[in-house]
């Protein structure tokens, strides 16, 4: 009887590499085994060809770490095939082959790998010659299997972030793909569950932020595309120091602004407008939605004689320009905490620029002001304690429009 032809072996790429031998499994690099798993990963990554020792140990010592690396490859092999062992011993299977100056691992036990099912259903996806059901169901299953980072504790290695690019490259191919798909059938629920896994991966992806905007539109849910297209707005400005792309603005008011739903319920609208009960401090927005509350704060000064104050807070290094990114980052979060979490709900706020805020306060008079201002600014400092940014504000009274 033929000794391989009872054993399984199925390796995890995604995310926490393992692999189980015959149900026995082991994952985890630590100590003195990360090289070895290493080996074993780049063997099974490259498992459909025998690799020449010389581009195997390039792999694994990149920089020449290694005075003789052919020795210590040759030792590496060994305690490869021991820790494969460990996890299932047959004594009559050799997991790692050696010819002609090549090694490879052994194909005649049978072997699944989740990266290479993942680009086979991918292949699946984009065959036009199968049906449209069919290749949603492939690309379903691609996504499914991609769990995260491709050999994640191995990311130190070139030949791993290069895989690690492309396989990345090609989830997202299989989202937006299967999306437009699912938006042609107006299957815009899966589309949702779809898009917002994607964007655990890859939070900054504007095509599946395009998408998820119109499914949540569409579906009825505006106040989540509001919500999803504020949170986007600070992710912007937050990861990168910069307002969101203009083409993903546009989008987004061009999506609200052709609805074209007829709701007669007044109790239905008044659930769509309620805010969460959860919400506390100042209501922070987008800035075109800050100029369309503060045009009827204007509108509503003369006629019940109120007062409306604006605060325009601004961040910049001790010179006085714009911060280095890092720096930008840390102290804008840090005020705009300051600042939401020290006015009441009926006080308005939003960016902007990547370093400057804009609150709006309905006050009795410019002293009030001040007096908010002052503890905004106390509240801050306490939060950013460094002397590499200076924060500067300046207030005045919105004029009443006749």
């Amino acid at each position: 009887m033929n000794p391989r032809k009872n054993m399984n072996v199925e390796v995890t790429m995604f995310g926490e590499f393992s692999i189980t031998i015959n149900g026995n499994q082991i994952t985890g690099l630590t100590g003195h085994t990360k090289r070895v798993w290493l080996l074993i990963q780049y063997l099974l990554a490259n498992r459909q060809q025998a690799v020449p020792i010389d581009t195997i140990t390039e792999a694994l010592w990149e920089n020449n770490e290694c005075s003789d690396p052919k020795n210590a490859l040759k030792n590496l092999v060994y305690r490869a095939r021991e820790l494969l062992k460990e996890i299932y011993d047959n004594k009559n299977v050799d997991y790692i082959e050696r010819t002609l100056g090549t090694y490879r691992w052994n194909n005649a036990i049978h072997c699944t790998i989740d990266s290479e099912q993942f680009v086979a259903q991918w292949k699946l996806g984009n065959d036009s010659m199968n049906s449209e059901l069919d290749r949603i169901d492939a690309y379903e299953k691609a996504i499914a299997l991609y769990r995260g980072e491709f050999l994640i504790k191995s990311s130190y290695s070139s030949w791993v972030v290069a895989l690690d690019s492309y396989y990345s490259t090609i989830y997202f191919n299989c989202v937006i793909n299967v999306c437009e798909l699912l938006i042609a059938m107006n299957s815009y629920g899966r589309v949702i569950r779809i898009g917002e896994m994607a964007l655990t991966y890859a939070p900054m992806e504007e095509t599946i932020h395009k998408m998820l905007l119109q499914a949540y539109v569409v579906t009825g849910q505006r106040n989540k595309a509001f919500d999803h297209y504020n949170a986007y707005v600070n992710l912007c400005y937050k990861e990168q120091g910069t307002d969101v792309p203009q083409v993903i603005h546009q989008y987004y008011h061009e999506l609200v602004n052709r609805i074209e739903q007829i709701e007669p319920d007044l109790f239905a609208i008044k659930n769509d407008l309620k805010e969460a009960e959860s919400a506390v401090g100042a209501y922070f927005c987008d800035y075109d939605v800050f100029k369309s509350i503060y045009r009827v704060q204007a509108r509503s000064i003369k006629r019940f004689g109120q007062s409306v104050f604006l605060v325009l807070f601004t961040l910049s290094n001790p010179a006085g320009e714009i911060p280095q990114h890092e720096v930008a980052q840390h102290s804008t979060s840090c005020l705009k905490s300051s600042i939401t979490e020290n006015l009441r709900k009926g006080d308005v706020v939003a960016s902007f620029s990547a370093t400057q805020f804009v609150v709006m306060l309905p006050l009795e008079s410019y002293e009030d002001a001040e007096k908010v201002t002052k503890r905004i600014l106390t509240k801050f400092r306490f939060c950013y304690r460094k002397s590499d940014i200076k924060i500067t504000h300046r207030i005045n009274a919105i004029d009443s429009v006749e």
